[in-house]
């Protein structure tokens, strides 16, 4: 069983080291590391030469797009496993470890995805990502996963960064380019539409909050683009899940809509949420998933699942 972690760099050449460090850090050698660079400068590739002179480096164009830089490494996996991590967050010394435990374990995942702990540059603080009970949570099926984004009751998500992918399974599969920022979440359903998908409880790397995260920026376009691929493809999200989905949405664009212009269209979007508010109600599950994420606020300390 053999693994290869892709960082992925874009003109962050001091994330970018630090990324790099704390992979070479880990307790398990059972990994090759590639640093993969779309730089629109050489920054990174300079630091990377004076630093770690010994380690892969591959160069990609410069105007190549961010999904596509993620598509051409996935593209160039060789490994039974690989990762596709990003040069401003910091993997912990288990890592490796734990993933290859995990892996041992369920050699019939697809994927494997990892807690974190959420570091935002402007709080001192630290979050979990998110909250279980046990050493692990599976996810079966795609409403499973969709539930954890955008479920009203949901306790987080395993962050893109830390999913480990079995080569063989994903094929030829690929990112769609025209996702946008929630170009992640559909490729994920994809991803577990093809087979389940495990994550470990315990956090294994810190996902960094900061002015430069591209997800940080509001895009009532991307999020409208998702609604219409949910719409074709309910079988990724369920008839609850894309109702709730709307109502996420929603709640989001009747704050920008305002004026006569959009009246009518306010009107209808209003009938909506009411009659969501009603139909959420008679959700029995709805109220198993709020007792369940109550219990683990209340036991949880911290970070430490139950």
């Amino acid at each position: 069983m053999n693994l290869e972690i892709f960082i992925l760099c874009h003109n962050r050449p001091e994330l970018a080291r630090e990324a790099i460090q704390s992979v070479l850090q880990q307790k398990s050698p059972a990994y090759r590391l590639i640093i993969s660079d779309n730089s629109s400068n050489d920054d990174v590739q300079e630091m990377v030469r004076t630093n770690f002179p010994s380690l892969e480096f591959r160069r990609r164009p410069s105007n190549l797009p961010a999904l596509s830089h993620f598509n051409t490494c996935i593209g160039e996996a060789k490994a039974n496993y690989f990762c596709l991590f990003h040069d401003d967050d910091i993997m912990f010394d288990s890592f490796v470890a734990e993933v290859h435990k995990s892996l041992a374990s369920h050699p019939e995942a697809i994927a494997i995805g990892t807690n974190a702990w959420i570091k935002n540059s402007k709080e001192t603080r630290k979050n979990i990502s998110f909250l279980c009970f046990g050493s692990f949570e599976k996810i079966a099926s795609p409403p499973d996963l969709f539930r954890r984004y955008f479920g009203r009751y949901h306790t987080g998500i395993a962050p893109f960064p830390g999913y480990i992918y079995k080569t063989s399974a994903i094929g030829d599969a690929r990112i769609p380019v025209e996702g946008g920022k929630y170009a992640d979440v559909r490729w994920l359903l994809t991803v577990v539409s093809m087979g389940e998908m495990i994550w470990i409880a315990k956090p294994l790397f810190e996902y960094r909050i900061h002015g430069g995260n591209d997800s940080l920026q509001e895009s009532p376009g991307d999020r409208l683009r998702l609604l219409t691929f949910l719409k074709k493809n309910r079988r990724l999200c369920g008839n609850d899940g894309l109702s709730d989905y709307r109502y996420f949405l929603y709640k989001k664009l009747v704050i920008s809509l305002s004026g006569d212009n959009f009246s009518n269209r306010l009107k209808t979007i209003n009938k909506f949420m009411n009659k969501h508010r009603i139909s959420r109600l008679l959700r029995g599950r709805d109220y198993f998933f709020m007792i369940k994420r109550a219990i683990l606020k209340h036991f949880t300390i911290q970070g430490d699942c139950l």
